[in-house]
């Protein structure tokens, strides 16, 4: 006889990420991290992707940012270019 249930309800293969059946149940998986993650920052808003990337930074993973000159500072331009203008006169960190 052939399986009646279809090929939808067949009984399909192990996962190969399912622990082998002898192993014990592992109590949780490990955070799986990428080697890197490049993020293209043209056309986001300044803030809200500084505080995406800041939490992957702490969480662990490395970030490279690219295109960052492209970036989209939202609130008033004069103020902005203030801002600027005083980072840009700094030498040192302290």
């Amino acid at each position: 006889f052939g399986s009646s249930l279809g090929p939808e309800l067949a009984e399909a293969p192990p996962s190969p990420l399912a622990d082998p059946p002898s192993a014990p149940p592992s109590p949780a998986r490990p955070m799986s991290f990428q080697q890197q993650v490049v993020v293209d920052c043209r056309g986001h808003l300044l803030g809200r992707l500084s505080s995406i990337i800041a939490k992957e930074i702490l969480n662990g993973q490395k970030v490279v940012l690219v295109r960052c000159e492209d970036i989209n500072m939202s609130g008033s331009l004069y103020r902005a270019k203030l801002k600027y203008a005083n980072f840009k006169r700094k030498h040192t960190n302290s």
